[in-house]
Order: structure tokens, then sequence, then C-alpha cells
């Protein structure tokens, strides 16, 4: 008799609802989801106010930049311009050169602010010097007045009684008379001894007994000495040599040439002042 064989069969059962797997979708609490969003808000939030600051600063770098170019290019310009007027300097023999002369402590007529400004280095034993001072100087102030100052700066070149007459006038003009004794000085040219500068200062009225220890001290001294070393640091060769605001005129002109250039500068003064 055969045998019978019983086979088993083991069911799976199907899984519940509560078992059914995880699906891929991620689930957020809403207490998360709204820190997440506070943070999204925050951090776009901040990335604009960063950026708004980093165009701040990149605005105030540009500024920088921008002024340290302009201060290089301006730098460069200058020492370009000092190239340029050192391959190029002024020439007494050019009219149209300006120089820069000094003008300040030294006798003059006219009012310190006046538009032009005429200095002249001078000898009073130099008679092209005297005939100038007889007969330009004077008609020059008389036409001009106000408008022009007249600058004295001593160059006694020609003689060592030069530099006797220049201390002697640097004396009287510690005593408000310099232009009157310079007329007598040029009135007397070559009589300049002790005894005979002193004379003209008794003529004058000054005060003799002042007067000669100015003299004989040397008061003056190192004033007449600047006077003539700037006058041959600008290429000064003769008296009378004459700068009209820096432009030069060498020797005893005649009236036009002085008054031309004096045109021309009180023109160049007005054309400034009315572009200001």
């Amino acid at each position: 008799m055969e045998e019978q064989t019983t086979t088993s069969t083991t069911t799976t059962p199907e899984p519940t609802e509560e078992q059914t797997p995880s699906s891929d979708v991620l689930v957020i609490p809403r207490e998360v989801f709204n820190y997440f969003i506070v943070g999204v808000i925050m951090l776009v939030v901040g990335g604009f106010t960063g950026f708004a600051l980093a165009n701040q600063q990149q605005a105030g770098n540009e500024q920088l930049i921008n002024q340290a170019v302009d201060q290089a290019v301006t730098t460069a310009m200058e020492s370009m311009s000092d190239v340029i007027v050192q391959a190029n300097p002024p020439s007494l023999d050019n009219p149209d050169s300006r120089f820069t002369v000094a003008d300040e402590g030294n006798p003059s007529i006219g009012p310190e602010d006046a538009a032009v400004v005429i200095v002249e280095f001078s000898d009073f034993n130099c008679s092209f010097c005297g005939r100038w001072a007889t007969e330009t100087l004077n008609p020059l102030v008389e036409a001009y007045g106000d408008r022009v100052r007249f600058v004295y700066r001593d160059f006694p070149i020609l003689a060592e009684t030069s530099v006797t007459a220049a201390l002697a006038g640097e004396c009287a003009h510690e005593q408000d008379l310099f232009w009157e004794y310079h007329d007598l000085l040029f009135a007397n040219r070559g009589n300049f001894s002790q005894e005979a500068l002193i004379g003209y200062a008794s003529e004058l009225g000054l005060d003799t007994e002042d007067f000669t220890a100015c003299l004989e001290e040397q008061r003056h001294i190192n004033s007449v000495a600047a006077d003539a070393r700037e006058a041959q640091s600008l290429g000064v060769r003769g008296t009378p040599a004459f700068f009209i605001n820096g432009r030069p005129i060498s020797g005893a002109q005649p009236y036009d040439v002085f008054a031309n250039m004096i045109e021309e500068e009180l023109a160049a003064a007005e054309a400034s002042a009315e572009e200001s």
C-alpha cells in the first residue's frame, strides 16, 4: 500500500496597512518647517544686506582709487612741468621769459598790491641808471600811479664806491628818505666819499649822527650783498637791469619799451580778474 505524502504549504500573510513599507516622501513636522522658512528668509535678507554693503564698499574703494589716480597724474604732470622748465630756462634776451624775482624789504614806490611790479638792479655809479631814473622812472610813476610798484635793488659792480653808496642809500632808507637820497646820489655820481655821503644826508635833514653810525658800521652790508647775489643768480650782466612782473628788460630802454610791457601786464591782470 502506497504511503501518502502530505505536503504542507506555508502561506505568507498579506501585509496589513500598518505594515506598508514607508514611501520615498520625507515628512517634515510643521514646527521644523517653520524654522526652516525663517532661516531661508534670514539668509536672503543677509545676502541682500551683504550685497549692498559690498557695493557701498566697492564704491568707496573706487572713489579712493580715483583719488589716488588723480593725485598720481597731478604729481606726474608737475614733475613733467619741472622738467620742461629746466629744459627751457628763462632768458634775459627773451622779453617773454618770466623770472621769479624777490621784491620784499627793498625801497619801493607804489602800493604793495599793484598789478605790475618793476624791479630794478642798479649801481649809483652807473650813468645809464641815473639817466633812466630821470627820464623814464618819474614819467612812468606819473602815468601809471598806483597800478605800478617800482622796487630798487642794489647791484654795485662798477667800483668800490658803488658799495659805499649802496650802503648809504640803505641808511637813508632807514629814515624813510631813500628816494630823495637816491636822486642826490645820481645827481652827484662819482662823488661818494664818506664826507660827501654824510653831507647829502644833512642836506635832506636826516639824523646825521645815526646815519654816520649806520654807514661806518656797514649796517646793511648783508642786504646789499644779498641783492648782488640774486642779480648774479638771475644772470644779470650789467646795470640797469629790470624785471616787469618777472619779464626782463636789459639796459636803459626808452619809455615806450617799458610802457608797452606794462600795458601788456595790466591787460593780463584785468583778463585774469574777469575770469575769476
